[in-house]
């Protein structure tokens, strides 16, 4: 199927990769079918293209890209909805706001998409947990991130950390 976008132009995609959003996302609730567009450049940010309006498509980006970690309790209902049997099957994304600064750009980790990779059936779901923001500024998560990896590595490579010293 082909379809016009706004940022892309005219692209092809087929009907296996599209993703249905049967209550739509917050906002945009008219809209369901959309189709994740990768780019080509490794960037951990992927595109959430709608199929139905070529002008709505969303910065999206896996927390685990960007954080340390992301602990995200699914329901049982959110399970049921999406026919999610198996974690393994779970696939996370955050929508990505960009202000004019982009240093300053977010992830809303309080209502993350939660895409079921075998059926492709999605919803965007709400967090109950304090600690995930609306407005989660990615670098300053993607600097928490690096830290913490590193203490990670030093903490498995102890001999390596008392050779620098």
């Amino acid at each position: 199927m082909k379809i016009s976008t706004l940022r892309f132009g005219n692209i092809e995609i087929e009907d296996e990769e599209i993703i249905f959003f049967a209550e739509g996302l917050l906002g945009f609730e008219a809209y369901h079918r959309f189709v994740i567009l990768n780019n080509e450049d490794g960037s951990p940010f992927r595109w959430l293209q709608c199929v139905e309006d070529g002008n709505l498509a969303f910065v999206i980006i896996e927390p685990l890209n960007f954080m340390f970690e992301y602990n995200i309790e699914i329901s049982d209902s959110d399970q049921n909805f999406l026919k999610l049997t198996r974690a393994e099957d779970a696939i996370l994304y955050t929508i990505v706001s960009i202000p004019d600064n982009p240093h300053d750009m977010t992830a809303n980790l309080q209502g993350p998409l939660l895409i079921n990779a075998v059926n492709r059936q999605a919803r965007q779901i709400i967090s109950s947990n304090p600690h995930h923001s609306v407005k989660a500024r990615i670098l300053t998560e993607m600097e928490k991130r690096a830290k913490k990896l590193k203490e990670v590595q030093d903490s498995l490579n102890p001999d390596k950390k008392e050779q620098e010293g």
